[in-house]
């Protein structure tokens, strides 16, 4: 399978606010697993339990990639270890506010 089948010169639809850093996708998928976990352990959610490790998330994975470099191409390692970060993050803030 092509690697780049979606790159900037494919075919898709362009978005608005342009290309979806990874950044940004480990903070949705941590919110998104974390209101998940939450919900299904019964806690509240709150905005520091949401809110603050999502930037915190965000920032980290922004300043890895900044010094990765931002080249054509993403390595697969930042990819997975964004996500794999974003459900650790997501398990320890669900115990601790539990």
């Amino acid at each position: 399978m092509r690697e780049g089948i979606l790159d900037n010169n494919s075919s898709a639809p362009k978005r608005v606010l342009g290309k979806t850093s990874n950044a940004t996708m480990a903070a949705f998928s941590y919110g998104m697993l974390f209101v998940a976990l939450m919900l299904f352990s019964g806690g509240t959610v709150t905005i520091n339990g949401l809110g603050l490790p999502a930037i915190a998330l965000y920032g980290v994975v922004s300043l890895v990639e900044y010094f990765v470099g931002k080249g054509s191409e993403t390595p697969r390692w930042l990819v997975i270890g964004s996500f794999i970060s974003a459900v650790v993050t997501a398990a320890i803030m669900t115990t601790i506010l539990h």
